[in-house]
């Protein structure tokens, strides 16, 4: 099923009147993040974000790049169970298509601190923006379905992808919605953390009922290390309580940190069960 004009519809009434669905909080914090929405972008080089709307189904923004698309933007996406609108990545990395699954601003990391991702907390799912976003746990699993790979990055909306404080892993080396652990080392692909840099290296991940996914960069028990320059059990991509200001994601209270997930054109592989079942659906 294609998502129409209809969908794209509800999606724009969301965002320009802030209305919260499926939302775990409706305080005036959701409001202020409301109404700083992805116009405030320029990494992928667009003067205002363009909303597309499409005739054929695409379940990820995967497809909607197989079928032609190159600019960012809002993308209707409909994943065999839902029909909705998300932020699509084709600019930043070449060959790779991104779908936003959750942006936070560092000033309301309280409301995602402890809530794992595979945790359903679904913060305005159906108004993507940059300070207060959460798909909820079932979009995300469906997305993570026909994916293959997934990334954090910092300050996406004005710096884009330039592999400073980036890290990026094989959905299945490290599952960010299923994975349940604490400082348990986990292959990534790449990893840039203020001036550390490895490549298919070990990184100590946390996600568990006491936090959010983030990596402890004060950590040395895997191959990867980031503890010189670090502050004490400074955390990383997530929980944020002890935060460096020499990282990009914790800048000030309006650094912002971003999960996505996604694949390369061409090069889409069956990372998980469910995807070898469906990538021919």
């Amino acid at each position: 099923m294609a998502v129409s004009f209809a969908v794209i519809g509800v999606f724009l009434l969301a965002l320009s009147v802030g209305a919260l669905y499926g939302e775990a909080d409706t305080s005036a914090a959701t409001d202020r993040a409301l109404k700083q929405p992805l116009q405030e972008f320029n990494s992928c080089g667009e003067k205002a974000m363009p909303i597309f709307a499409n005739n054929y189904r695409a379940r990820t923004c995967l497809d909607h790049m197989e079928h032609g698309a190159s600019r960012c933007g809002y993308y209707g996406i409909d994943d065999g169970t839902e029909s909705y609108v998300v932020f699509c990545d084709f600019n930043t990395e070449v060959g790779f298509a991104g779908t936003l699954i959750e942006s936070i601003a560092l000033k309301y990391n309280s409301f995602v601190s402890t809530k794992a991702l595979y945790v359903d907390w679904p913060l305005n799912e159906n108004s993507p923006n940059w300070y207060m976003y959460r798909l909820s746990l079932g979009r995300m699993s469906r997305i993570r379905d026909h994916s293959t790979y997934w990334r954090a990055t910092c300050d996406f909306q004005l710096a884009g992808i330039d592999h400073r404080d980036y890290v990026r892993a094989k959905i299945a080396d490290v599952d960010p919605v299923k994975y349940n652990g604490e400082g348990v080392c986990k292959t990534v692909d790449f990893i840039s953390l203020r001036g550390h840099v490895g490549v298919r290296t070990t990184v100590p991940f946390w996600n568990s009922a006491r936090y959010h996914m983030h990596v402890d960069s004060t950590v040395t028990n895997c191959a990867f290390k980031a503890n010189s320059g670090s502050v004490s059990s400074e955390d990383n991509w997530g929980f944020h309580v002890a935060t460096n200001s020499n990282f990009r994601c914790t800048v000030s209270a309006n650094s912002t940190t971003q999960y996505w997930m996604g694949d390369y054109v061409k090069r889409r592989s069956c990372s998980t069960s469910a995807a070898c079942n469906r990538r021919n659906s």
